[in-house]
């Protein structure tokens, strides 16, 4: 009973440490997005590269929650004695992972429809945005403290020196693998997508703001990126 209680107590903490190294590389992969944003029209190439390769460690990192939550009221033992996060941010959690969706989502509804049939979508995309960024702001504050040290303890070994009763748990090397294949997993979809944005990528750039013939609402569009 005693080794079972000590391996569920490794479970509850290596989910614990998954879920803050693959924060905290999303949290980098955010602070790029945020500066192709302030000059989207120039950096349009690069946003959308970003914003694709945002995918495959977003689902990580929901999974890796998900389990947490399902494993806490299913009443396992470690998960339990980890407790809940503070209600605020439990209670903030489902909308975080509806408006994150939805951000992701009208991205890539972005690439399908073009610059010319983008004005819907570019709105629910914006809107979906700014709820999203107030949410994921609030969830950062919250958590990125023990996200920084959670990780550090499994990819700076010497990080965990001060803390040398406290076992560290199986499967660094799976998790460090999973956060990887995630990033490698980002990549291979930015990549294999990226020409479906020449569209975006290609298009005129104008400062006067007036419309080209034959084309217009597209530097309409243009501007509203800013």
């Amino acid at each position: 009973m005693q080794d079972q209680r000590a391996e569920g107590a490794q479970g509850a903490d290596g989910n614990a440490r998954l879920t803050g190294a693959v924060g905290v590389v999303l949290l980098a992969l955010l602070l790029v997005e945020g500066v192709t944003i302030l000059q989207v029209r120039h950096l349009i190439t690069l946003h959308i590269f970003v914003g694709l390769l945002l995918i495959p460690p977003t689902a990580l990192k929901l999974g890796s929650t998900v389990y947490r939550f399902a494993r806490y009221y299913t009443h396992t033992p470690s998960y339990v004695r980890h407790g809940p996060p503070p209600p605020l941010l439990r209670w903030t959690a489902p909308l975080l992972v509806i408006f994150t969706g939805a951000v992701l989502l009208t991205g890539v509804a972005l690439l399908v429809v073009g610059p010319e049939g983008s004005r819907q979508v570019l709105g629910l995309h914006k809107a979906s945005f700014i709820i999203w960024f107030a949410l994921m702001a609030l969830h950062v504050l919250g958590h990125l403290k023990d996200a920084l040290v959670l990780s550090a303890r499994d990819w700076w070994p010497r990080a965990g020196h001060s803390r040398p009763k406290v076992p560290a748990p199986r499967g660094k090397g799976r998790r460090g693998g999973l956060v990887v294949v995630s990033l490698v997993a980002g990549v291979v979809l930015a990549v294999a997508l990226l020409p479906v944005a020449s569209p975006w990528a290609n298009r005129p750039i104008r400062h006067d703001g007036a419309a080209q013939p034959g084309n217009p609402g597209i530097l309409v569009e243009e501007s509203s990126w800013r």
